[in-house]
């Protein structure tokens, strides 16, 4: 007779990566359920309320040996956070990441993310700038990765106010504790300002940075593209995308080093006919005596379109600027600098985790605490993927084809004994477990 059936899987799988990192006892005297409401945000992540009865569900308290979970002891436990020196426990999990998984990193990856809030309760949330042109109140959290593996190294959280570019100091303060030599930093243009590139290079860090189209720039990039290069000469093919690049030696704000224009002709062609799109568009919306986007006001003169200021606008489509204080060959300004890229998709699932319209805290320390237990979701979700490296399977691939091995609790009819056994492994679970540690296998007979 079957008494019950609880989720195992993918929790098992999670548990062993943060026991071969040691997280719980790096976490302290709530480790156990900080670590607990970090699996159940890469499982089923849901309200704070939800998890309770979810966790009944599941092998949860036998994995991490702890009491029966409460809500009032998940809340406890994001509180604990408040007052403890986050700055140092990321030292110490990373540290243990480098021992682990043998990382070494030479670059790393900084980019700045934000997560908004609807009301004006919390007070880390206040407007600023963000990609989307939203005025929601926001808070802003800056995150730091290996370029190579994509490992979470850092996070730190903001006011919603603040510029980009004044958040990179701490962050140079905490990677310059890891004693890393040789190390590059590449960050985002809204990152890039003069007190930052000095910053990280008198830490003993080079820096490839994009830098902003701004009107002395673009009288740069003119010169530079006096010349035509559109051309073999000057082509770089990367995974995604192709760009012609000229490189020439550049003094950024005083400082010494390389700038690569790089033209990206796909972007540029698809810029362009989003625009020509959203203005016909609007040429229709004026038909109609209907506002238009302010945006666009500038290429309609009398219902006609300006073609002159179109053709103004058009000038710097697919460019980017790319500046490096080492010297490094086009492609490897190009490739390194746009390999960003995995930054931004680290964001993406992170920000899944960060969903705070799920979790209702408003005072600032549990915010901290709900963004500190969702950076963990991710570095549980990072290191397993690095364990999976070799099959090419995803994590969240992974923990989907995990859900489908169970525990299940029996009673014999007869004796009254009771068993438990886990449901038959398909290969690929089982390639899964091999992957994240062998000995897992043992734990699975069935």
């Amino acid at each position: 007779m079957v008494d019950k059936v609880t989720i195992f899987g993918p929790l098992l799988v999670l548990d062993e990566i943060a026991k071969q990192i040691e997280l719980e006892e790096i976490l302290g005297k709530y480790g156990g359920y900080l670590l607990s409401l970090a699996m159940a945000h890469c499982v089923a992540p849901d309200s704070l309320r939800g998890m309770t009865e979810w966790y009944q569900k599941t092998e949860i308290h036998n994995l991490l040996d702890i009491p029966k979970i409460t809500y009032k002891k998940l809340v406890e436990a994001i509180d604990s956070l408040d007052g403890v020196s986050g700055d140092k426990i990321q030292e110490r999990i990373f540290s243990r990441l480098k021992e682990v998984l043998d990382v070494s990193p030479s670059s790393y990856f900084y980019d700045i993310t934000n997560i908004y809030f609807y009301g004006v309760c919390c007070p880390l949330a206040k407007k600023g700038q963000n990609a989307e042109g939203r005025r929601d109140p926001q808070v802003q959290i800056g995150l730091a990765i290996t370029k190579e593996e994509g490992i979470p190294i850092f996070h730190k959280v903001f006011e919603g106010n603040i510029f980009d570019s004044k958040t990179l100091p701490d962050i140079l303060v905490h990677l310059g504790r890891h004693e890393i030599k040789n190390v590059c930093i590449v960050w985002d243009r809204g990152v890039s300002s003069k007190f930052n590139i000095r910053e990280a290079k008198a830490m003993g860090f080079d820096v490839l940075c994009g830098l902003a189209m701004k009107t002395g720039m673009k009288k740069i990039v003119d010169s530079i593209l006096q010349e035509d290069i559109i051309s073999m000469r000057y082509r770089v093919r990367l995974r995604s995308a192709t760009f012609y690049v000229k490189k020439q030696k550049y003094e950024h704000e005083g400082i010494k080093g390389y700038i690569a224009v790089c033209i990206n002709e796909k972007q540029r062609q698809a810029t362009r006919e989003r625009r020509y799109d959203e203005i016909d568009h609007a040429l229709e919306l004026l038909k109609e005596k209907k506002a238009i986007k302010p945006g666009l006001q500038k290429y309609i003169q009398g219902g006609k379109i300006n073609h002159d200021v179109l053709r103004l606008s058009e000038r710097y489509d697919g460019i980017s600027v790319i500046f490096s204080t080492k010297n490094l060959k086009p492609e490897e300004m190009v490739r390194g600098y746009f390999q960003k890229d995995r930054l931004e998709k680290t964001f993406r699932p992170l920000k899944s985790f960060l969903e705070m319209d799920k979790v209702r805290f408003w005072l600032p320390p549990r915010v901290r605490g709900h963004i500190f237990v969702c950076y963990l979701a991710y570095l549980l979700v990072s290191v397993l993927e690095y364990r999976l490296k070799e099959t090419g399977m995803s994590a969240e691939e992974a923990l989907k084809t995990m859900e489908s091995m169970y525990k299940v609790y029996l009673t014999d009819p007869k004796s009254k004994n009771k068993f438990i056994k886990t449901v038959t492994l398909s290969k690929k679970q089982e390639q899964i477990l091999r992957d994240t540690n062998p000995l897992l296998l043992s734990n699975c007979s069935v």
